[in-house]
């Protein structure tokens, strides 16, 4: 008993330094398989037992991993993992951050320069231009909520009267209804121009598709301009017949209107009286979300830009106190 003992702890201390010997040379690497109880057992003229517990005991240890019918495998070092799944994230984040980073030359100091900055510009308030106000506050909650940036509204009319718009801003959004009179009102500014989810489109049709439906927009401006734009999509007789678009001015039209329809969709910035005001039996939609990623990517990409040039510009102030 006392040999096979002895044999064990011999075989043990060969297998132990062998594994570590092979790891620092980077001969072996984790998850290779390893020569199995058999070949161990040959080689060192044992019995399959004392080698069999010989690996046994380096699984207890953590350097490798037996599996039955497979084989001995090495243990790859376990790193500590982060209590909850939001830590799991950010972990990964910052993971893809640090690597990213440095493949491009930024140190630590640089890359918290930039972050900061971007936190600065999404302070600063991003005006959001519309015809009314209540489509503008539409459009700048959803940017508040998706990209947690400072959005503010302001209606096209008051700019024309010489309403004056943020110097630092960012950017400028408004629709491709107003990119134009937006130029010519702040020339040289960047003007990001956001357009419909496509899904919003696809909810109409797929109303009328099951009946009439009734679009409700907040303000005869916006009234016409749903009207016009529908009119160039390929509803068929639809348009005609089975959709119909009103404005929230008046609660007896209202009413009068939804009362031969299947649905209601209440177009973004309707007011809320009138969701309050239909019949518990008339279908309503109101969509969440009324801008496209596209448009939201290029709003992020404006923020980005201006983070850089604020950056940059730090930068060189820095330098000229330091001279």
């Amino acid at each position: 008993m006392a040999r096979e003992q002895v044999a064990g702890a011999i075989i043990l201390g060969k297998l132990r330094e062998r594994i570590v010997s092979g790891l620092y040379l980077g001969y072996w690497r984790p998850g290779e398989r390893l020569p199995s109880i058999r070949e161990i057992a040959e080689a060192e003229h044992v019995d399959r037992k004392t080698a069999a517990a010989a690996y046994r005991r380096l699984q207890e240890e953590g350097l490798v991993r037996v599996r039955a019918r497979s084989g001995v495998y090495l243990c790859a070092p376990l790193l500590p993992e982060p209590p909850g799944p939001l830590d799991r994230l950010h972990r990964q984040w910052l993971e893809h951050t640090y690597e990213g980073a440095r493949a491009l030359g930024l140190d630590t100091r640089t890359i918290l320069r930039l972050i900061n900055t971007v936190s600065e510009v999404e302070r600063v308030p991003l005006p959001v231009v519309e015809c009314n106000w209540s489509q503008a506050e539409a459009l700048a909650a959803e940017l508040r909520e998706r990209l947690e940036v400072h959005a503010v509204p302001c209606v096209l009319e008051e700019l024309r009267a010489g309403e004056p718009v943020l110097a630092d801003a960012p950017a400028l959004v408004t629709t491709p209804y107003h990119g134009s009179d937006l130029a010519l009102l702040a020339p040289g500014r960047a003007i990001i121009e956001a357009t419909l989810a496509p899904g919003l489109l696809r909810q109409i049709r797929d109303r009328l598709a099951a009946g009439r439906v009734l679009i409700v927009v907040d303000a005869p401006i916006l009234e016409h301009k749903v009207r016009r734009a529908l009119a160039h999509c390929d509803f068929g007789s639809s348009i005609d017949d089975q959709l119909q678009i009103i404005s929230a001015t008046d609660r007896t039209e209202l009413l009068a209107a939804a009362r031969n329809v299947r649905s209601v969709f209440l177009w973004p910035g309707t007011p809320q009286w009138v969701d309050d005001a239909l019949l518990p039996n008339v279908e309503r939609i109101r969509p969440r979300r009324m801008i496209s990623d596209d448009s939201l990517a290029r709003v992020q990409v404006a923020i980005l830009d201006a983070a850089l040039r604020r950056a940059k510009s730090g930068v060189k102030m820095q330098e000229a106190r330091a001279v």
